[in-house]
């Protein structure tokens, strides 16, 4: 089969939970004999070159023009007022120009296009399905729970997931049966070539690189500074809570600039702070550096709003590192409270705290490793391919 991914997040552009799932997905599924090709629309200052090669995977850059005034309001993004607003024009942009992106997928004549971002490109996939093309979702994206929550959105959801031949959704909360009755619940995966857990030897190393000392805990957070992703609330109980000096924060993904309010706000509650020298801001880091500050953690912090089955808790799983997540969206369903997991309520910084002193009794946070280190064998990437091929078939 010729399977056509269509997202405007995908690796290689961005970081996040979304790109991963789709470059591990369409390695799986190539494996399976699918030849693949991944369309990312694009805005036109960021367009380099048509076409790129990824593990012998094509990925098409489709430019499109983003229109001044997003430009404008995309610096209000994370603000409190209208940040959400912004954010979703900043996303919605990409609808101006569907009939282009659409035309340049039917050049390829797909099998299938399986579309893996949710409002940016949902007029794409309804024009393709007027052309006879058989299009999918994943319904990764937190703005659907958005539409859910009034009468108007959730006549909208009716229209806009009608064309779709099947959905998935990474948790049961973004399963949505309601509006389309072919919907499955498939979780996010790990690979566990790559996510597992190093030696002691080669986890003294990472830990000199990262300047982190052997008697330091490490506490990582792995979420982008987006306001869903609830860093501040994680920052405000570092500040605010009398954890031990040895304490050390990792916070993977600080450099996203999706929200540069909510980064600014984050930033200058670290600055005012006496406990700055605890917190360390690694940036955008690549697949292979994940894999590498989940082993030098010693506990992973998911502390979200809104989350499905999350990507990085099932990778620090894997690594044998404990994780904390709110219990929100999907989390539950991976997690279960003191058995391979902590759960606690989101927007508290009390009970982050509490959860991080929780795991420094050695009895319990190794009863949680290994909990983990078992849960997480049940989520391999192609184990959920061959259950997205078969969905596959079924339409063909």
């Amino acid at each position: 089969m010729k399977i056509c991914f269509l997202s405007v997040f995908n690796f290689g552009s961005n970081i996040g939970g979304v790109e991963n799932h789709i470059f591990f997905l369409s390695n799986e599924l190539k494996k399976l004999g699918n030849e693949i090709i991944i369309f990312q629309p694009i805005e036109e200052e960021k367009y380099l070159e048509e076409i790129k090669f990824y593990n012998q995977i094509k990925v098409i850059y489709i430019p499109v023009k983003t229109p001044a005034i997003v430009k404008y309001l995309s610096k209000f993004n994370g603000n409190k007022l209208i940040g959400f607003f912004t954010a979703f024009l900043n996303k919605a942009k990409y609808i101006l120009e569907y009939k282009r992106i659409a035309n340049k997928i039917l050049e390829y004549n797909c099998d299938i296009v399986h579309q893996h971002d949710f409002i940016s490109n949902i007029f794409t996939t309804k024009y393709l399905n007027k052309r006879k093309v058989k299009t999918v979702l994943t319904n990764h994206t937190g703005e659907y729970l958005f539409f859910q929550k009034n009468f108007f959105g959730r006549l909208l959801l009716k229209y806009f997931l009608s064309h779709y031949k099947f959905i998935i959704g990474p948790s049961k909360e973004l399963t949505p049966i309601k509006y389309n009755k072919n919907s499955y619940t498939i979780y996010n995966g790990v690979n566990l070539e790559i996510f597992y857990e190093l030696s002691k030897e080669r986890k003294e190393f990472i830990r000199e690189k990262y300047h982190i000392s052997p008697d330091d805990f490490v506490i990582l957070c792995p979420r982008r500074w987006a306001p869903t992703k609830g860093v501040i609330y994680l920052v405000e109980s570092i500040v605010n809570y009398d954890y031990p000096e040895n304490f050390k924060f990792l916070f993977a993904g600080s450099n996203y600039d999706g929200y540069p309010k909510y980064a600014n706000k984050i930033n200058q509650i670290i600055q005012k702070s006496e406990k700055k020298n605890q917190i360390i801001k690694l940036g955008n880091l690549s697949i292979e550096e994940m894999q590498e500050v989940y082993n030098i953690a010693d506990i992973v912090i998911i502390p979200s709003l809104m989350e499905a089955v999350s990507l990085s808790a099932v990778e620090a799983m894997a690594t044998g590192t404990p994780v904390i997540s709110t219990n929100v969206g999907g989390m539950p369903e991976l997690i279960e409270n003191e058995v391979n997991g902590l759960l606690i309520n989101p927007k508290s910084s009390k009970e982050i705290y509490e959860a991080i002193m929780k795991l420094t009794d050695k009895k319990l946070y190794e009863f949680i490793r290994n909990n983990s280190l078992h849960t997480a064998k049940n989520f391999s990437w192609a184990f959920i391919a061959k259950k997205t091929n078969n969905l596959y078939k079924e339409i063909l």
